[in-house]
């Protein structure tokens, strides 16, 4: 039986061309924990993700920046991850700091939240409502210089649920 890392670079040709693909994983939603009821809970949320795959991330917002009219001079900071089959386009990353930690690089093209967990049971309209007051928001990149922000981002490879790229692979862990 492949790994999941393994069924995932195959599927996503891991270093290859660009490409576009769904994934759903499941991730912890950062919460404010003042005055919150729920904050001696763990708080995940499903989400379903569509991305773009195997490219990189430096030239992507280079290229958006030159259809904005503006110079192409953006420079990615050095990050906390590694790629792993391919430094340049590869979308498997591994954590400097423990590179048996693996993750899914992409640019977020859209993100929709499916449900919320409360400690992994989903959660009740109650539990939404807190969840909304007390949720962390996400900042855009703001060091890009684009009108519209590129999001990058990275998931466990052990949260993803799902992932679409021609066929579905279903991950049932």
């Amino acid at each position: 039986m492949e790994t999941k890392v393994k069924q995932i670079e195959n599927l996503i040709n891991d270093g290859g061309s660009a490409t576009f693909a769904k994934l759903v994983g499941v991730v912890e939603q950062e919460m404010y924990k003042k005055d919150n009821p729920l904050r001696k809970s763990v708080i995940t949320k499903q989400v379903s993700y569509q991305m773009s795959l195997n490219c990189n991330y430096a030239n992507k917002v280079n290229s958006k920046l030159q259809k904005e009219g503006k110079e192409a001079n953006f420079q990615a900071k050095e990050n906390w991850f590694v790629k792993v089959n391919d430094s340049y386009n590869g979308s498997i990353v591994a954590k400097k700091s423990d590179t048996n930690q693996l993750y899914l690089f992409f640019i977020c093209e859209h993100a929709k939240v499916e449900k919320y967990f409360v400690d992994g049971k989903e959660a009740n309209q109650e539990e939404i409502k807190i969840i909304n007051q007390f949720k962390k928001r996400t900042e855009a990149p703001t060091n890009q210089g684009l009108d519209e922000a590129i999001i990058p981002r990275t998931i466990k490879i052990e949260n993803i649920k799902q992932i679409k790229r021609g066929e579905t692979i279903t991950f049932s862990e």
